[in-house]
């Protein structure tokens, strides 16, 4: 049985009792607004690679998005990365240092553009680094959905040194209301290729492979604007290590990677 991890465990309660109902779900951009998260990052992993070994980080960041401008064809978005804690068991965490970057991004959160990166205007950046550029909402439909509705959806997140492309489904878990307004409960289930390049005691390595991810989030509906989501990855790799000195190393290793985001009120 897949575990699932709940955000808002209040929340549900009040999903509960909802009639079921349609919404449409849509982020809202008003410029000059400012939205403060703080992402918290868990990870564990274990390896066979000549040796068996394992190791974790928690990391804690604070991400500003600021909303420049909006549009009919986008709205620009600049997003700062500001890591607060930083805690290592063998196992380097990413994102050791502030990074900024500035998206243009649509109603269901897709990144339309990428304008710069750490102050770099993107027309001076490989476009393999552009790919790897996006934000941590997760995607809404494109169209009104009714409770139980499902939708596909692609989306790329990176974290330091860790990229993941994932196709998911999105489903409407439910509806309800608080002082805020109305609520959707998501929930999303998918996978795909992961890649990720860290430091290992055998050196530097090189992971490929693929992994599973499952997200719940609760979304306020009359405010467009995402309140928490909790995103849970499971995946495995195969492993390619390359020493100062002496031959490449391949193995293999199990990696789970456990994101909360809450909005800062």
């Amino acid at each position: 049985m897949k575990r699932r991890v709940v955000p808002g465990a209040v929340m549900l309660v009040a999903l509960s009792a909802c009639s079921p109902d349609t919404a449409d779900l849509v982020y809202h951009y008003d410029e000059g607004s400012e939205h403060v998260y703080v992402l918290t990052v868990n990870a564990a992993a274990d390896w066979d690679i000549g040796t068996t070994g394992e190791g974790s980080y928690r990391a804690v960041f604070e991400i500003t998005e600021r909303i420049l401008s909006e549009g009919p064809d986008g709205s620009e978005v600049a997003v700062t990365m500001h890591p607060t804690l930083i805690e290592e068991e063998g196992l380097p965490a990413p994102g050791s240092a502030d990074r900024t970057f500035t998206l243009v991004v649509g109603p269901g959160g897709e990144v339309e553009d990428v304008v710069d990166v750490d102050g770099v205007p993107a027309t001076e950046l490989d476009p393999d680094e552009l790919s790897f550029i996006g934000t941590f909402r997760p995607p809404l439909p494109l169209e009104r959905v009714g409770v139980e509705d499902t939708w596909r959806s692609s989306q790329e997140v990176q974290l330091g040194q860790v990229f993941q492309q994932v196709t998911t489904t999105g489903r409407l878990a439910g509806l309800a209301e608080d002082e805020a307004g109305r609520l959707a409960s998501l929930s999303y289930e998918g996978g795909g290729p992961l890649v990720w390049t860290t430091a290992l005691p055998q050196g530097n390595a090189e992971m490929t492979g693929s992994a599973e991810t499952e997200t719940e989030a609760i979304f306020e509906i009359d405010g467009g604007i995402l309140r928490s989501a909790t995103t849970r990855t499971d995946g495995r790799f195969e492993v390619r290590v390359v020493p100062e000195d002496g031959l490449p190393v391949t193995g293999t290793m199990s990696l789970t990677l456990q994101l909360d985001l809450e909005r800062r009120e």
